[in-house]
């Protein structure tokens, strides 16, 4: 039920209607839910009125209606229609919709549930005439699923059935409707189809009948059908069932029909005589064995004449073991046997009688059966009969008189059990007649088939070979035991041959016989392959003749029809005995070592096979050695003494328990084997190691391994019976453990969840030691298995036992619940709520938790804020809730509920509903005037719009005051303390003066304006209203006057006993106070302030104060009077404190009468500040303090305490009570909530921590509740007591007092408490200068004090970031040379300092703790005893491993106290020493004080003095400290490691330099084109091709260079690209070949490669070309990325490219590879100084210096990072891990300084004008005939083209043969003619930088910056390191470095050219050269050209680029076809020259 109440919370959200009811009823469902879906309604077997089935489809649609018998007449007027229900949908537990109408539908979208699985749709509904939680609506669920169909053959159970036997089908279905039908159809069936509705379901009675278990529980919830049906044929036939109507379900199974009867025999008679030869036959029918059965037929007339026919299975036999007949009246008709199979047959025996016409038959012990076959009436009969079932049909035809010449036959069909009988007799003439019986056997036990086709089972062996004394051997062999009645047909014939089988030796014959008993004695029994038992042996003895193996031939015949025969040679070979094994058995074959317990009994046993045909003797022998191991000898001639072994001269040894002592023994077995009669001794032996260990540990623990205990009863786990088997010395060790889950035991990990008890921290027991635990009552949760293991350890042995306790629950928990607070019928919004809801009978070892929860009159919970709404949470006995809490309630009824559930697993609830009093509805208030002035204008507040039920409404307006801002009281939610101005039931006041409002507010004045109903709950509205100051100040003293005089008149008039006129008498004294704190601050005015302020307290001692208001009056008129308070004079403040004690008492008995809290809390803030004014007054003048003025002060302070704590309860936060000088803070708990103990680690600065006493007798109850207030005040509030000077700590105050049930406070002092006290000084502190000693082995540092010659402990405390151990050594005097410390400590950072030494005592120190040194009173005392002097000087060493390199005064300070504690009991007390003393957690932050109070008891009857005690520390003399660091640390030498590498670095720089610079020279000087020696200028093809060579490893060749263009017109021939002497092909290079054709080509589509395979580097990788037609100027890509080389199998071949289609997109992989390559050479900084070519501005020399710059400031950076790291020291292995970090972090940071620099550069200046300069290569014949190639290899070269070379001047000058110069000189005049082909470069627009030209000074400005100023504060930091400093300092260095030039720069690289790769790339994309420069070719100048002379300087035309264009005369023209690097950057910025043909033909000639 309280789960389906929860289920419905949501429901009962949606209609709010309904009250509580005293019992919780269930009615049925307002609403009737339906599903008609398009083939009907559907239903399931568990339908009801509240379930409704529905079948699935992808729509499904829902009607819902009112259910019968729910009308739509409500419970309101007669005729007025009630509210619909509220219903929320689900749908598999998901919230659907909600739904409140009558009638509707709902239509749903669902998914295919799973097969068998549905959806389940549920309707809750709630109504206006049955809600929540008194009333409920019974659910309705729809279940959507689909139709699920089983069918299943119910008997037989088989499948196997026989012709015409009825089998049952059955199938059962999920749903049915009204209009679905089942078809059944099984064709060869009766019936063979049948219509079935499926409403014409049945059950199934017996489960047993279906196949599966499966099945039947599937069944149980269906529609169960079932029918008959027969089968007449056999064969396979199917049965289908299926649904007519959708959806369409169609089953069906097999089944195999078989022949009912087979046929056995067939008998006839003959002719026989009806009166004369009656018929008498008997059966039998005898089962021979499990499958063979033998029938026999006899006449017992013995008439003879029978013809017989048997089937082929069976086998017709005379049975010998059957005597023939007896008597010559009977004859045996048939006599057979077969073989069946199937389970064991019974015998069978009946009779067949005919006698005159009626036939008998008789079966076993059944009735008999007759039949009158009326031969003479009947033509022809059928009968049909089966025993046990009656009839089972009969048929006549033809009844009457027929011809007695025509024959009638009768036909019987006779059925006993297995046998059937099919008997026809015809009658004949009337007279005869003829028998026939046919005899068949049931199916189901079917015959097998006939002996004739068995093969005979015959097992033949020899029975080994002869023996030593007899020369003859045995044939044995064995067939299955046979039945008497068959063991005549058995015959055996047996013959021996020669040994060459030409002649017979012996012939035997054997029947069954000869058989012999225990023939298995002649072979062994081993060999036999069947079960001996079942079987009978034949033993034939065959005479051996010769040793060779004699064959035989044994024939064996059954019955004359089966024969079977089988050779088996006889064995006549001897042998002697021989043993076949000896061998100790062992659980592994191959062990050498068994390992037994010595304390467990242990067994040897040998397996002994012996091979040996005569009788033998054995003599076994046992001998035992100890060994040392198994690998050496024992000593042979000491055997252990066997005498207590058993078994000993036998095959099995037995050993005793304890026979053998520990260790490693060898038992050797020998055997002795003797043939009887024979001198042979046959021999064998086998030996075994045995490790005798200790044995196993018995763990026991009584009770058994499950027990159930009581939960409130106490119990023990005895594990005391665990012993030791092998010794009852030495100790055990007992571990106990315990969990809830066995599977911990598995891994040994500890769950939290699975913890036993609380305080249970791993697996182990709370008390895990010892044999028993007792387990006190109640410790363990009932109503839950423990599983308790105990293990024990001897030595190294361990065993282990586990048992279960099963804890039995305790008592049912009982609540008490209570209302402490705001108790009424309804709740006063405006109050605290406080409750009480402890558990009567729960214990505080019970560990009870509570949970509160809050939920709406509809019964849902309501997310509440506990922590901020409530003081004591949701966890808590308590609850109490804050004022104004329900101030806006959202329901008018609520409802509390408790839960309590204990740790031992009890649990109980609590409902407590309550009502909210609405506040009085809020209307509207103002003020007239706002504005005005103090103490002249009158002021009129006027509310309206105000209404509530409850009536009267009291309206009550008060001033606001400055109390809730100096004094606050945490429990108050709003303080809203002030003086009352009206309280009454008008809703306007009368005109009254107002005080000065907030001058730093702009003198604004609030006033709270509360309406309250009749049951105190208000409305509460805030004005406001500005007060300025009055305008005529002389009139001020007659208004005090005059308010002084209306006050006292109201207060001494007849009408004083008017709480209305003493609230306006206290109003016109708070205004009378108020003007005179305006006048004080007025100096215009002077008045007698300490008279005039007296007269106003003796007013206010006038004002009769009854009631909370009037107390407030009264403090409100004091607070304001002692805000000035040094203005008044002591008797007024006399006064004032006897008015306040007063006041006080009073409230106090308010507060117990009235029980509100919140309204007698906020007075308290008042009579506080009261007394805080008055206790500043008397520590301002201490020459007048008044020791009975600050007892009564402390009186009331205690008074006010008690209001507080009445309305606190226990576990309620604390509250705390400030004031500007002193706090208070007050707790309340039960005294087991108190902790006993305290933290070792506690950091509570000022806090008290009491230890109440233990024990029953003497010790407070559980419950018991104290109420603990802590005093906390800033100054000593008793300045007259002594110590006031040495007091270096706050003042403590507290009283803790027993909470009666009445609520009285009792005195009460603990038995210990724990006070802290936060310091305030008292300690001397400086920084110790530590540093390396002076041999840099430690670090050390000291510091001398002086000491008295009455000295005290003196303690001082390290404080360290290190975690370091530091040696403290105490020396006597300064001279530390030689000297012996007097005193040794060690001070750890996590532990207790110790001392080191034995002579040092340190008992007599209190505190001790991590890093605190204390030098006790007994050392220092001896010290200045033994030195004599008055004074003596004490120096105190400091010793720590090496952290330090260099003197550091920031890691270490020193903090020295010496404290003592002060307790004062009570204000009229002095201070004392000696009740309290330092506890061991005093540090110099705060000091423990520990006060034992063994003389106070607690009193019942309050005591007259107050009973707070106070507490302080004050300090004793500190001494003064000298710092001894300089004369202990060692000076730390200067080293240059920085500054030599500073200068290696420039070194480096300047060689680099000049090698970058003459680089860049050279870069910028010439850019080469190379025109082919053999180009024609008669050529018509002009093209320009570009070969990349890749970046690889060994990419560039020496080899020469082969080049074909095929064109779309043609081909070109191969082209040696001829370079000399200029390099080309080299690895990044890109080379320009200028190649002419003497047609043109067309469209270039591909060109081939090949190589010579000259050089050293005959192989060359191609990464692209292009090819640019010079007269079309279209450019050809080609993306080659081959190796290439020369194939020596095939030297001609070459490789093709094709062109890239400029569509297609790029390999991701190669274009990767380009981009890479391009980014790492143009941007890696260090990379690309040493690239082959460096394009752009950005110059190696610029590059070099911006690396130098990074470099200088990345060691900078290192160095500054270890110059801040001087004071965070690490140790030493951990600096160089370290050290790399900081190279990281250095590379990192100096990476915006690189991009800084190069951005400046790169992006600043123009790239250089190139030289560009046309390269005619020089044409050497020793070179160029290896390069022209024949035309038969080359099949390109064209042979009308001249190849006769003409010589050259020069050439021919350093040429040998003149052949060679007229060919050279002929290749450079066709050079040159061709030169003036190239015209001009199209021109390109300048690129202009992205920044300005300035930006390229300021970029050398911060290189040379950045070198020279780290160049200089390297050095500068680097000479003030030590020399390990300075190395941690390189290896940082060299990370940033590596970090820089291998990681940083790549890792960019690789990620943006990954990042470029994402997106397809094309051609384009890539950088070419013929995108930024494109030639043009110009025929025209040829002839011009030509007539230039041959000079050896025209190999080279250098012609600087001009900027702009010159006259014809002096431009030049030429090609600019740069070589350099694959990947570079664009060329963008080079210009093209342009040279005057002129000017270039003068420079010819």
């Amino acid at each position: 039920m309280a789960a389906l109440l929860l289920l419905l919370l949501p429901l009962l959200a949606c209609c709010r209607r309904g009250s509580a009811a005293s019992s919780v009823r269930l009615r049925p469902s307002p609403l009737r839910v339906s599903c008609p879906g398009p083939y009907g309604q559907v239903f399931q077997r568990q339908d009801n009125e509240h379930r409704v089935s529905c079948l699935w489809n992808s729509t499904v649609t829902l009607h819902y209606q009112p259910a019968p018998g729910v009308g739509l007449e409500g419970e309101g007027e007669v005729g007025q229609p009630s509210s619909p229900p509220c219903c929320l949908w689900y749908l598999n537990a998901a919230s659907l919709r909600n739904i409140s109408r009558w009638s509707g539908q709902v239509v749903l979208q669902t998914e295919a549930p799973s097969p068998g699985a549905s959806s389940l749709l549920t309707v809750q509904c709630s109504s206006a005439s049955c809600a929540a939680p008194a009333c409920f609506h019974r659910n309705v669920s729809v279940e959507i699923a689909e139709q699920d169909m089983r069918l299943f053959v119910l008997w037989p159970q088989t499948r196997v059935v026989q012709a015409w036997q009825p089998v049952e089908l059955g199938w059962c279905a999920r749903l049915k409707s009204a209009g679905w039908q089942y078809r059944f159809s099984s064709r060869g069936g009766v019936p063979s189809t049948l219509l079935l509705p499926s409403s014409e379901h049945r059950d199934i009675t017996s489960p047993d009948v279906y196949p599966t278990v499966e099945l039947q529980q599937t069944c149980a919830t269906y529609y169960s059908y079932r029918l008959t049906v027969r089968y007449r044929h056999p064969g396979i036939h199917i049965a289908l069932v299926s649904i007519e109507q959708m959806p369409h379900i169609s089953l069906s199974l097999s089944l195999k029909v078989e022949p009912d009867l087979v046929h056995v025999l067939s008998i006839s008679s003959k002719l026989l005589s009806v009166p004369q030869q009656p018929l008498s036959l008997s059966w039998w029918l005898q089962p021979l064995t499990l499958s063979t059965l033998a029938y026999r037929l006899v006449d017992t007339q013995a008439m003879g004449g029978w013809v017989c026919s048997y089937s082929s299975f069976t086998l017709p036999s005379n049975f010998c073991a059957i005597s023939t007949p007896q008597s010559l009246d009977e004859t045996v008709v048939a006599s057979v046997y077969f073989h069946v199979d199937g389970k064991r047959f019974e015998e069978l025996m009946g009779e067949l009688h005919l006698l005159n016409g009626t036939l008998s038959l008789t079966a076993g012990k059944e009735t008999p059966i007759h039949i009158n076959l009326c031969p003479g009436k009947t033509n022809s009969s059928t009968y049909i009969f089966r025993y046990n079932q009656g009839t089972f049909y009969t048929s006549k035809d033809n009844n009457g008189t027929f011809s007695s010449d025509r024959p009638n036959t009768h036909t019987v069909f006779y059925q006993y059990k297995e046998l059937s009988y099919l008997l026809t007799i015809e009658f004949l003439a009337l007279q005869w007649y003829k028998f026939k019986m046919y005899l068949y056997m049931n199916q189901k036990r079917a015959l097998v088939r006939s002996l004739a086709e068995r093969d005979l089972d015959v097992h033949v062996f020899s029975s080994g070979r002869p023996s030593f004394l007899q020369n003859f051997s045995y044939l044995v062999w064995f067939i299955p035991a046979q039945h008497p009645m068959l063991q005549c047909e058995w015959t055996f014939y047996l013959q021996l041959f020669g040994a060459k089988k030409d002649h017979i030796v012996q012939s035997s014959t054997y029947t069954y016989n000869d058989h012999v008993k225990n023939a298995t004695r002649f072979v062994r029994r081993s060999a036999l392959p069947f079960d001996a038992e079942k079987y009978t042996g034949f033993v034939a003895k065959v005479n051996c003749t010769s040793s060779a193996p004699t064959p035989a031939l044994l024939s064996v015949r059954v019955n004359n029809r089966t024969a079977k025969t089988i050779e088996a040679p006889v064995v006549c070979e001897k042998k002697e005995c021989r043993i076949l094994r000896c061998w100790i058995q062992r659980p592994n074959p191959r062990s050498i070592i068994l390992y037994k317990k010595k304390a467990l009994e242990f067994f040897l046993f040998v397996k002994l096979n012996i091979d040996c045909h005569i009788g033998i003797s054995i003599k076994p022998l046992w001998q035992v050695y100890p060994a040392k191991d198994t690998k050496s000898e024992p000593d042979w001639s000491k055997p252990v003494n066997t005498s207590e072994m058993f078994g000993i001269k036998m095959i099995h040894l037995t050993v005793p328990a304890n026979t053998l002592d520990y260790g490693l023994y060898l038992f050797y077995f020998t055997a002795e084997v003797v043939p009887v009669r024979t001198s042979i001794v046959l021999k064998a032996h086998d030996m075994i190691y045995v490790q005798i260990e200790r044995a196993d540990l018995m763990v026991n623990i009584s009770g058994g391994s499950v027990r159930t205990v009581k939960f409130s009863e106490s119990w023990t786990l005895d594990g005391s019976g665990s012993s030791d088997p092998d010794s009852q010395e030495g100790p055990m060790i007992f571990t106990w453990y315990c969990t809830k889950d066995l599977a911990d035991y598995q891994t040994m990990k500890f769950k939290w969840k699975n913890r036993c008890h609380p305080f249970q921290k791993d697996l182990r027991w709370i008390t895990p030691s010892g044999p028993i635990q007792t387990i006190p009552p109640e410790s363990l949760p009932g109503g839950t298995l423990y599983y308790f293991r105990l293990v024990i350890q001897k030595g190294r042995r361990t065993a282990y036992a586990d048992q279960v306790i099963e804890v039995d629950p305790g008592p049912p928990l009982v609540l008490d619940v209570k209302c402490i607070e705001n108790c009424g019928t309804s709740l006063i919004p405006t109050e605290r709520f406080v409750l009480s809801g402890k558990c009567s009978n729960c214990k505080p070892s019970n560990k009870p938790l509570y949970y509160w929860s809050l939920f709406s009159d509809t019964s849902q919970e309501i997310n509440f804020d506990w922590a901020s709404k409530t003081s004591t949470g949701r966890s808590g006995a308590y609850l109490s809730i804050h004022a104004m809490t329900f101030l806006k309630p959202e329901y008018p009824t609520y409802i509390l509920y408790l839960s309590v559930t204990t740790w031992d697993g009890r649990s109980t609830s609590f409902r407590k509903p309550f009502a909210v009093n609405t506040p009085p509805q809020a209307g509207r208030c103002n003020i007239r005037p706002r504005y005005g002035f103090a103490f002249q204008t009158k002021f009129v507040v006027k509310c309206r719009g105000f209404s509530d039920s409850h009536l009267p409404l009291t309206y009550k307006v008060i001033v606001a005051s400055n109390v809730p801002q100096t004094t606050t009281v945490s429990s108050v939610v709003e303080n809203t303390f002030g003086t009352i101005l009206y309280f009454g039931s008008e809703p306007k006041t009368p005109p009254s003066f107002l005080p000065l409002g907030v001058p730093s507010r702009w003198y604004r004045l609030t006033l709270y304006v509360q309406v309250r109903d009749a049951f105190r709950a208000f409305t509460q509205v805030s004005l406001h209203a500005y007060v300025k100051n009055p305008l005529r100040t002389q009139s001020l003293v007659r208004i005090f006057h005059d308010l002084l005089d209306s006050a006292s008149l109201l207060s001494m008039s007849a009408s004083a006993q008017l709480t209305g006129d003493r609230l306006r008498a206290g109003y016109l004294t708070y205004l009378a106070a108020s003007l005179l704190n305006y006048i004080k601050n007025t100096p215009i005015v002077q008045l007698p302030q300490a008279e005039f302020r007296e007269n106003v307290v003796k007013t206010a001692l006038n004002i009769s104060v009854n009631s909370i208001m009037e107390i407030n009056q009264v403090v409100a008129v004091i607070s304001e009077i002692t805000e000035s308070v040094e203005k008044m004079n002591v008797r007024s403040q006399d006064l004032a404190i006897g008015k306040l004690t007063e006041v006080t008492g009073i409230l106090k008995r308010q507060r117990s009468q009235i029980h509100w809290s919140e309204g007698a809390e906020i007075q308290t803030s008042g009579i506080l500040r009261c007394l805080s004014n008055v206790l500043r007054a008397d520590l301002l003048s201490l020459k007048n303090v008044s020791a009975n003025g600050i007892q009564h002060v402390f009186s009331i302070m205690e008074g006010v305490t008690d209001v507080v704590f009445w309305g606190k309860v226990p576990q309620e936060t604390e509250t705390l009570i400030e004031t500007g000088h002193w706090n208070i803070t007050l707790k309340k708990n039960e005294a087991w909530n108190i902790t006993n103990y305290l933290l070792e680690t506690d950091t509570c600065h000022d806090c008290f921590y009491p230890v109440l006493r233990k024990g029953e007798s003497s010790g407070p109850a559980p419950d018991t509740v104290f109420s603990t207030a802590i005093f906390e005040f800033d100054e000593s509030p008793f300045p007259w007591l002594g110590y006031t000077s040495d007091i270096i700590s706050m003042v403590m105050g507290f009283k803790m007092a027993e909470t009666k049930t009445d609520g009285d406070l009792v005195p009460f002092m603990p038995e210990r408490a724990d006070i802290f006290l936060a310091r305030k000084g008292g300690v001397a502190t400086f920084n110790l200068l530590m540093g390396p000693d002076k041999t840099e082995t430690y670090t050390t540092g000291g510091f001398l004090f002086e000491i008295s010659e009455t000295p005290t402990s003196m303690y001082f405390q390290i404080m360290t970031k290190l975690k370091v151990t530091f040696n403290v050594l105490v020396f006597t005097g300064t001279n530390l040379t030689d000297a012996q410390p007097v005193a040794s400590f060690i001070a750890f950072h996590n532990r207790k300092t110790v001392a080191s030494g034995n002579e040092t005592i340190t008992d007599d120190c209190s505190v001790k703790g991590p890093y605190i040194v204390c030098l006790p009173k007994s050392l220092l005392t001896t010290i200045v005893q033994e030195s004599g002097a008055d004074a003596q000087n004490i120096t105190v060493i400091l010793q720590t491993d090496y952290i330090l390199r260099y003197p550091n005064q920031k890691m270490v300070s020193i903090y020295i106290f010496n404290d003592q504690c002060l307790f004062l009991n009570g204000v009229g007390s002095q201070w004392s020493k000696n009740t309290c003393v330092i506890g061991p957690l005093t540090n110099w932050e705060k000091v423990h004080c520990i006060c034992i109070s063994m003389r106070y008891r607690r009193s019942l009857s309050a005591l007259p003095a107050p009973s707070i005690r106070f507490l302080a520390a004050k300090v004793v003399v500190l001494p003064n400290t000298i710092d001894l660091g300089r004369n202990l640390i060692a000076d730390i030498p200067k080293n240059a490691l920085t500054l030599i590498t500073v200068l290696c670095i420039f070194i480096i720089f300047l060689l680099l330099c000049c090698w970058a610079i003459r680089r860049d020279r050279a870069e910028k000087e010439i850019k080469y084109i190379i025109v082919l020696p053999d180009n024609e200028a008669s050529d018509e093809g002009n093209f320009l091709v570009t070969l990349y060579t890749g970046s690889r490893c060994n990419a560039g060749t020496k080899a020469e260079v082969f080049l074909q263009l095929i064109g779309q017109y043609g081909r070109s021939k191969f082209r040696c690209l001829w370079h000399q002497p200029s390099p080309a092909f080299q690895r990044g290079s890109i080379d320009c070949f200028l190649i002419t054709t003497k047609k043109k080509l067309g469209d270039i589509s591909s060109f081939k490669i090949r190589l010579n395979n000259d050089g050293k580097s005959p192989t060359w990788f191609l990464s692209r070309a292009e090819v640019e037609d010079m007269s079309t100027r279209k450019v050809c890509f080609f993306l080659c990325r081959k190796w290439l080389f020369l194939d020596k199998n095939n030297p001609s071949q070459a490789q093709k490219f094709s062109v890239t289609d400029p569509q297609r997109p790029l390999p991701k992989s190669d274009y990767f590879l380009i981009h890479f390559n391009r980014r790492l050479t143009e941007y890696h900084l260090w990379l690309s100084i040493f690239a082959p070519v460096i394009a752009g501005a950005f110059t190696r020399f610029q590059r070099l210096s911006t690396f130098l710059a990074v470099l200088l400031f990345t060691l900078l950076v290192n160095i500054m990072f270890f110059n801040a790291g001087k004071d965070d020291e690490a140790p030493i292995y951990l600096r160089y891990v370290r050290s790399i970090a900081v190279g990281i972090e250095c590379a990192l940071l100096t990476l915006p300084v690189e991009m800084l620099i190069t951005l400046l550069f790169k992006y600043s200046q123009k790239d250089p004008p190139p030289v560009v300069t046309k390269m005619y290569p020089k044409v050497d014949s020793r070179y160029w005939n290896n390069c022209i190639i024949s035309e038969k290899d080359a099949n390109v070269i064209d042979t009308q083209e001249d190849t006769t070379p003409v010589n050259s001047p020069e050439i021919g000058e350093k040429s040998q043969k003149s052949s060679s110069n007229v060919l050279e000189g002929g290749i450079l005049s066709k050079v040159r003619r061709l030169s003036a082909t190239i015209r001009q470069l199209r021109k390109i627009p300048d690129t202009e930088p992205l920044l300005w030209w300035w930006c390229v000074p300021l970029a050398w400005g911060l290189v040379l910056t950045i070198t020279v100023l780290s160049s200089f504060f390297i050095v500068l930091y680097g000479l003030s390191y030590g020399y390990q400093t300075s190395r941690e300092w390189l290896i940082a260095s060299g990370t940033s470095f590596l970090q820089n030039v291998f990681f940083n720069s790549i890792l960019k690289s690789l990620l943006f050219s990954a990042m470029s790769t994402i997106r397809p790339r094309y051609c384009q994309d890539i950088r070419w050269v013929t995108q930024e420069k494109h030639v043009e070719i110009n025929s025209a100048e040829e002839t011009q050209n030509t007539v230039r002379p041959r000079r050896s300087e025209d190999t080279r035309w250098v012609t600087r680029e001009k900027p702009v264009a010159t006259n014809s005369a002096e431009e030049t023209q030429s090609t600019v076809r740069p070589r350099h690097t694959e990947d570079t950057i664009r060329e963008t910025q080079e210009k093209p020259a342009e040279i005057d043909s002129a000017e270039e033909t003068q420079r010819d000639t």
